[in-house]
């Protein structure tokens, strides 16, 4: 059955959407770094941010693609052309760590583990990350695996059909959180299938609000700065240790409550001028801070540890690297993926 929305059409970038991105990026950084030099971060569940990536992915794809596979764009064009925009930035991350672990340990295993990260496959073995070496490659690879199911037939689905699909993901995603005691799963090789319900959840459900979002359905009039106020909304949960709920309880409001409303209230956003200027450096810096930060804060933790006198001074220059390395990149070809053509279906 064709999607009971058919009037989807592009539209102009999302500027609150995009600084939210670069802000839950952000503190994804400042939940990883701590850990590194034995402290406590105030970011304790910014592991929630891939939760929000994965349904503002759904909504935003919806929003530019759906249109173009009704009018015939193949599918496997589309696949390709979202691996050629996400594995680049990727394949520095992927690289760092190998070469970091390389110098570390020597060997041959991290050339192994940077061959297979490169491939988008993982590792098994152990019950540790199944990306043993760029951890938060587990969600990037997994938003393609959302995307290759989008493209194969999710978009051909009516709007009850995808809500159905997303609330299904939602129950077992909830079910997994109280076996696991948290929503941050997926990651690790004891629960990485786990990670197929938190996608499933947040990628359907967000394009079931990109459909009505692009048809015009419950809509706010918020005019420019209104809406502003939600910005910090969700991730003020993200710092969440001084919340009397525990994990899974507050994973659950911040996912199933916080998150859909902020998005879907941010999508509306009008930001005029150096705002919506600020709000786009911030999405384009956001993939990249993701997609690099482990491994470098990871080399830069291992100087730091031999190097104790100066611990401080290193993991604060670790830290500017990491952004720094990060802007690079943003503004740097590779961001923009392999340039790649995108063809209708014969016919």
């Amino acid at each position: 059955m064709e999607p009971s929305a058919p009037r989807l059409k592009a539209v102009t970038r999302l500027p609150l959407l995009d600084a939210l991105r670069g802000i839950a990026a952000i503190a994804v950084v400042f939940h990883h770094e701590p850990g590194l030099y034995g402290s406590h971060g105030l970011f304790a569940r910014a592991y929630l941010a891939v939760d929000f990536f994965f349904m503002l992915s759904g909504f935003v794809l919806t929003l530019a693609f759906e249109p173009k596979f009704r009018a015939g764009l193949i599918a496997n064009r589309f696949l390709i052309q979202r691996l050629a925009r996400l594995w680049p930035v990727l394949a520095v991350g992927i690289v760092i760590a190998g070469a970091g672990q390389w110098w570390a340990y020597g060997g041959t295993r991290p050339l192994v583990l940077t061959g297979l990260g490169l491939l988008l496959l993982s590792d098994f073995r152990g019950v540790w990350g199944i990306y043993p070496l760029d951890g938060p490659q587990w969600s990037v690879t997994f938003e393609i695996l959302a995307n290759a199911l989008h493209a194969a037939g999710l978009w051909r689905l009516s709007d009850r059909a995808v809500l159905c699909f997303a609330l299904a993901c939602g129950a077992l995603l909830a079910a997994l959180g109280w076996h696991f005691g948290t929503l941050g799963i997926g990651d690790i090789v004891p629960n990485w299938w786990g990670g197929l319900a938190r996608v499933g959840f947040g990628y359907a459900l967000g394009v079931w609000l990109g459909r009505q979002f692009a048809a015009g359905r419950g809509r706010i009039a918020l005019g420019h700065w209104n809406g502003v106020a939600v910005l910090p909304v969700p991730f003020v949960l993200l710092t969440a240790g001084w919340w009397p709920l525990a994990s899974p309880m507050a994973d659950m409001i911040a996912v199933f409550v916080i998150f859909p409303p902020a998005l879907w209230i941010a999508a509306q956003v009008v930001m005029p001028g150096i705002a919506a200027r600020a709000a786009d450096a911030l999405g384009r810096l956001s993939y990249p801070v993701y997609a690099i930060h482990v491994p470098v804060l990871v080399v830069g933790a291992r100087i730091a540890h031999g190097h104790p006198a100066h611990l401080d001074a290193i993991r604060g220059a670790t830290l500017v690297a990491t952004f720094a390395l990060a802007g690079a990149l943003a503004i740097s070809p590779l961001a923009r993926g392999i340039p790649v053509g995108l063809r209708k279906a014969r016919g």
